[in-house]
């Protein structure tokens, strides 16, 4: 069990770290929680006023002063809860704003094997539900903890300055409160992150029954999906039902220990004032003080819930946040102005280091050349464009451009130097005017216009009764497959990069639309270097140079006259339309 409360405490020490970029909103909150919470003892001291001076004096006077200094202490009591709240609301929003920023930002720069092995709808969790819940353990800290700790401390310091006989008589059942909350905090801790990771994966599939929708509906896969939510769903109550047991133990046999308390209070009290070892209205000042006593540890219990899902659901942000391999976007010299030269000498690499994709890899393209890859799928033709754009690196060999390693160059200049269509075109949620400026950033509608043009989407943008505001939906969902490949296109046009990379860029449009394609494509390749990834052999037959792959070797190379006389696979591919 030690390995559990090692974790929770090591994430403990990060997020007060953390916190401590805010430190005046903190401050300001802990003085103004020590005011409000000093002017609890003024009440129980009024309340012994009333019965051992002023009712037995009969001073009507004094009920207006005591009556007046209560309602001015509770007053400014609540006063000071208004302030804190805001103050605390600010604190809360400001550092989920940061922790969530930094969680985000990560994601961002992981590389590509991290989300190879991650589910979409886990990450969502812990930007969605863990990150709230992770700075639920700071507020909850200061704003419920911090303030209960001092109020108890200060009932105490009252209760001994009354009488330290009575006060250490009716403190007895608070050593049992704290073991309670120590050993709860030791029991729950495990099952809390079962409760984190149940959610975590009830989200995936949910995640995925939503983008898969169509495949879901179209395989009447309704039922099959539904029982597998189902179990992800029980298994979520099962853990959740776990938490409320230890709770439901914990909660009440602590409420217990208190009453106890209170109970014990009052019978060695009346002892007390009937001994006379104690005063009626000191009786009753320390019922209230004890109130005050064990009111704040009842808060503490929920404080100490708080505290273990919220740990919980630290670890598995700080998780993300640990990850080695983050990219970084800046390391390395500056690629000015890439010529296109690009060389793959002796590459090898494989998705898993078992799994080679490519074999010793070699291939050349010159500048202001126009290359296409061909071969069947599996063949490592997309692996290519993954290595040239560093998502991912060669387990060996070496990728040249413009003479130099890839690796010497940072990941941004590089990828500024490149404009890469997938065969999957993902268009963002949002606007065609949004999509565009992912190209180019300060576009004008001008420059998006003629992107468009040469994209061959200009004519059914324009026909939309928004144009370059037209909502585009999740995915791209609300256009079709083609034009959503055009606007793709058009987006890499207007980033008029010196190196195009289409991965089968022109599988999703007609025959019309790919001709014209192919002509902006003849403009376009005059002044850059083009690889294309192609099936059609319409979209081959005019490269400068044809690749031919198969199982992750380059099998020939050349034109497309040459390789239908030299490569019998060559040949075969372009007879069966497999290109």
């Amino acid at each position: 069990m030690s390995e559990k409360p090692t974790a929770s405490l090591s994430a403990a020490r990060r997020l007060l770290s953390f916190a401590r970029a805010h430190w005046r909103m903190a401050a300001v909150q802990l003085v103004l929680a020590i005011l409000g919470t000093c002017l609890i003892i003024v009440f129980p001291g009024v309340v012994q006023w009333f019965v051992d001076d002023i009712i037995p004096r009969k001073d009507v006077s004094g009920i207006w002063k005591a009556g007046g200094l209560a309602v001015g202490a509770f007053f400014l009591r609540e006063f000071l809860f208004y302030v804190r709240t805001r103050v605390n609301s600010v604190f809360e929003q400001r550092m989920i704003f940061d922790l969530r920023g930094q969680l985000h930002r990560k994601i961002a720069r992981l590389p590509l094997n991290w989300f190879d092995r991650q589910s979409t709808g886990d990450i969502l969790t812990r930007m969605a539900d863990d990150v709230p819940a992770t700075q639920r353990v700071i507020l909850e800290g200061i704003e419920q903890g911090l303030t209960s700790i001092l109020q108890i401390v200060i009932s105490a310091v009252v209760m001994f300055q009354t009488n330290a006989q009575f006060a250490l008589i009716v403190m007895v059942p608070t050593p049992f409160i704290a073991a309670g909350g120590w050993l709860f905090a030791r029991w729950i801790a495990p099952r809390a992150k079962e409760a984190r990771e149940a959610s975590s994966h009830m989200n995936s599939l949910l995640h995925d029954t939503i983008t898969g929708i169509r495949q879901i509906k179209s395989y009447t896969a309704e039922d099959t999906k539904q029982e597998d939510f189902n179990t992800a769903s029980r298994s979520l109550s099962q853990s959740q039902q776990k938490l409320m047991t230890a709770w439901a133990v914990y909660s009440p046999l602590m409420g217990f220990f208190g009453s106890f308390g209170l109970v014990l209070l009052l019978g060695i009290g009346a002892y007390g004032a009937i001994q006379g070892e104690i005063t009626t209205g000191e009786l009753f000042k320390f019922i209230f003080l004890l109130g005050f006593f064990f009111e704040p540890i009842a808060r503490l219990h929920g404080v100490n819930q708080t505290m273990v899902t919220g740990l919980a659901s630290a670890e598995r942000v700080f998780k993300i946040l640990d990850q080695e391999g983050e990219e970084d976007l800046e390391r390395g010299r500056t690629l000015v102005q890439a010529r296109g030269d690009i060389e793959f000498r002796n590459v090898t690499f494989g998705y898993a280091e078992d799994k080679p994709v490519l074999h010793g890899l070699n291939l050349r393209v010159q500048p202001r050349q126009t290359v296409a890859i061909v071969g069947a799928t599996g063949s490592g033709k997309s692996t290519l464009f993954q290595l040239l754009t560093r998502f991912y690196e060669p387990q060996s060999g070496s990728l040249l451009l413009d003479g130099a390693p890839i690796a010497d160059y940072s990941r941004i200049s590089l990828r500024d130097s490149l404009a890469y269509v997938t065969q999957d075109a993902f268009l963002f949620a949002g606007t065609i005017h949004d999509n565009l400026r992912l190209g180019k950033h300060d576009a004008t509608d001008a420059e998006m216009w003629e992107a468009l043009k040469l994209a061959c989407a200009e004519d059914f943008v324009r026909r939309h009764p928004q144009g370059l505001q037209a909502q585009v939906g999740e995915r791209g969902v609300m256009l079709s497959g083609g034009e959503r490949q055009r606007i793709a296109m058009a987006r890499a046009f207007l980033k008029n990069a010196p190196i195009l990379l289409l991965d089968e860029a022109t599988s999703a449009v007609d025959t019309k639309s790919e001709q014209l394609i192919q002509q902006a494509l003849e403009t376009l390749r005059q002044d850059r270097t083009c690889l294309v990834i192609a099936h059609r052999l319409s979209t081959v037959v005019s490269a400068d140079v044809i690749y031919v792959m198969r199982q992750g070797e380059v099998l020939a190379h050349g034109r497309h006259e040459e390789l239908v006389q030299t490569c019998g696979y060559y040949r075969e591919l372009a007879s069966l339309a497999l290109l």
